[in-house]
């Protein structure tokens, strides 16, 4: 008969105990998660294959955006920053500051779809107080691409927004709106950061 130390039969105990409350507890956070981020926590097996893109670029050829960008206007400063394509994605953001003040922020994603990359955006004051609704993110889906190139626009077609890399260091961005009360285009030339 072998001999079973008390203390190694404790532990066992214990770790057993542990493991359970751990797997309980990551259970119930995996359960509070999206479907698809979800699917991938839990070992991805119900993880979705993305949609084809049957319309326009890729995301990933909208890598020209990457890096961190800045440049100014008659008494303002503003910097964006994209992320490099990745998982058919990029991310981006956007500060205009004034006398050393943030004036307000844009947050933005650029997605693929079945149609082509979209890209929404959403404005924030300072403190993130969102100026829009909730589930309201504004939407511009491609409209044109070229190399170096890409044009969005909302589908009313009122907000259309151009990056074009015009140099190894330089980005224009163009922003035209012809919706009443907001007519007229801004043109933002940024800089590359290093």
């Amino acid at each position: 008969m072998r001999y079973r130390c008390p203390a190694a039969t404790w532990l066992r105990a214990l770790r057993g105990s542990v493991m359970f409350t751990v797997g309980t507890v990551l259970l119930g956070l995996t359960a509070s998660l999206p479907p698809g981020l979800r699917a991938q926590v839990e070992g991805g097996s119900r993880q979705q294959s993305p949609a084809p893109v049957v319309n326009g670029p890729l995301v990933q050829d909208l890598a020209f955006l990457a890096g961190r960008w800045q440049g100014g206007v008659a008494g303002g400063l503003f910097d964006e920053e994209w992320s490099s394509p990745s998982a058919d994605s990029m991310m981006g953001m956007f500060r205009y500051m004034e006398n050393g003040k943030v004036q307000f922020y844009e947050f933005m994603t650029i997605e693929a779809t079945p149609a082509g990359p979209v890209l929404r955006l959403r404005h924030f004051d300072p403190g993130l107080a969102a100026w829009e609704d909730k589930d309201a993110a504004l939407s511009f889906p491609v409209t044109s691409f070229a190399e170096n190139q890409v044009v969005f626009a909302t589908p009313d077609k009122s907000t259309k927004l151009t990056y074009r890399r015009s140099g190894t260091d330089s980005l224009v961005a163009i922003l035209e709106r012809s919706a009443s009360g907001h007519k007229g285009k801004q043109e933002f030339d940024f800089a590359l950061i290093k």
